[in-house]
């Protein structure tokens, strides 16, 4: 079940990365609110990836 967890982290870092990616490039012309939201949920998904991801960097 370890690797399990450590999936899931991972998916929700690159996801979280993918977010804030998506917000930056493709949202800041057209609607700053937007882009805003998208990144501070970009920012919460990988504060939850790297908290499932801390047993097994050793922190």
């Amino acid at each position: 079940m370890v690797w399990l967890r450590e999936a899931t982290g991972v998916s929700l870092v690159v996801a979280a990365l993918a977010a804030c990616a998506y917000g930056v490039l493709e949202l800041r012309a057209h609607d700053y609110v937007a882009a805003i939201v998208v990144v501070v949920i970009g920012l919460a998904l990988l504060g939850a990836g790297t908290e499932l991801l801390r047993s097994s960097v050793g922190e």
